[in-house]
């Protein structure tokens, strides 16, 4: 049973010119919400005035060991003893008395609140150009087509969600890439999220924010890339193995139809590049399956329909028979060639053909080679959740 209707979390690394502002902010929501609440300043190691200015106001400091923003928030969290938690800077930014609009959504049923800045009013100054311009667009479009969010600001820093929701979550990361971890776990748990206008002020700091626009900005996509094996491996896996087979299938046809037919544009010139795109795509899929395979270990995407598939159908055994299928049927195909020339048990067939041919058994042979390796790294996992 959870001691306060509502715990205010914020975050903070030397922020003696702010956290007083923030604090009395903060005070002011709940008094304006009239509920039973706290404010908890999650300090990750100041050595400036910060803790005794926080504590000093009301605020219940918590130390937290470790460095990162991430490592911060999970700290100021799980100490926290609210029902519901909201989550804002230290530095000024955010406007604490926004909070009820939060609190609102998560009383309406919501796990999970995301601010958004474009919604709300951008100080002059508050916001970078290109953070506003480049950075927050890209990734949040980025964000929205991985995992379908419908959130218009996947950066904004002043969230809310419920103590439950925060364990359910799981969340692991350390650094600034935390805010997006929170919006993909909440995604893939399906849980119920929403959105809510949110001002952003310019900051009242008189150093550089934590945030490192280029490094922060990269590891925040990397969060995202690698949470989204579809979108990662899977698609582009599969689009490269459609246009190789396509090409390997088109040549394949033409020799065995007409050798000499559609030559000018689909030529045996045309059947490496072919080959390139089909044995990339078998490698990347490959992977990514053993991707989807990992990611379902550290978290809950049980709904994913490629981990349900695998986890129906897949034996280390079957995919051992494919590869082997396919790795003899490539085998056999190579040896027409020492048959034909050496033996002369089969005639030899135009030049352009036996190339065809040759590159057609070779990609039998890695392909078959690729689908027996994949099922042994596959079957590490599988021996985890059968």
């Amino acid at each position: 049973m959870s001691e306060f209707e509502l715990s205010i979390v914020i975050p903070a690394l030397n922020e003696e010119r702010s956290i007083a502002h923030c604090v009395e902010k903060a005070k002011k929501a709940l008094a304006a919400l009239n509920v039973r609440g706290e404010i908890v300043v999650a300090d990750n190691g100041s050595t400036d005035r910060t803790r005794a200015i926080a504590e000093s106001l009301g605020a219940r400091v918590v130390a937290v060991d470790g460095k990162g923003y991430g490592k911060t928030l999970r700290g100021g969290f799980a100490s926290a003893r609210g029902k519901h938690l909201i989550m804002g800077d230290a530095d000024g930014s955010y406007d604490f008395e926004q909070a009820p609009r939060y609190l609102e959504k998560l009383k309406q049923g919501f796990d999970f609140v995301v601010g958004n800045r474009f919604q709300g009013r951008i100080a002059p100054g508050a916001m970078p150009f290109l953070n506003r311009r480049l950075g927050t667009p890209v990734l949040t479009g980025v964000m929205n087509l991985l995992f379908s969010t419908g959130i218009g600001d996947t950066n904004c820093g002043m969230r809310g969600l419920t103590k439950d929701a925060f364990e359910r979550m799981g969340l692991k990361a350390d650094g600034m890439e935390f805010a997006t971890e929170m919006i993909v776990k909440a995604s893939l748990l399906r849980m119920r999220i929403a959105e809510v206008p949110c001002d952003l002020h310019k900051d009242l700091r008189d150093r550089p924010p934590h945030l490192r626009r280029w490094r922060d900005g990269w590891r925040h996509l990397r969060f995202m890339l690698l949470f989204s094996p579809t979108g990662t491996f899977l698609a582009p896996g599969f689009t490269l193995c459609a246009l190789g087979a396509a090409g390997l299938l088109g040549i394949t046809a033409r020799d065995v139809l007409s050798p000499d037919a559609l030559s000018s544009w689909l030529g045996s010139r045309h059947i490496l590049t072919a080959l390139l795109l089909w044995l990339t795509g078998a490698n990347v899929l490959g992977l990514g399956v053993v991707a989807q395979e990992a990611d379902y270990q550290e978290r809950f995407d049980a709904g994913n329909p490629v981990v349900r598939f695998l986890h129906k159908t897949f034996s280390l055994e079957k995919g051992l028979m494919i590869g082997a299928a396919l790795m003899l049927t490539g085998t056999l195909a190579l040896a027409y060639f020492p048959l034909s020339y050496y033996a002369r048990w089969f005639p030899m067939g135009a030049q352009t053909v036996r190339l065809d041919a040759a590159v057609i058994a070779i990609s039998l042979i890695l392909t078959g080679a690729q689908c027996a390796f994949t099922s042994f790294a596959l079957g590490l996992f599988y021996l985890r959740v059968k």
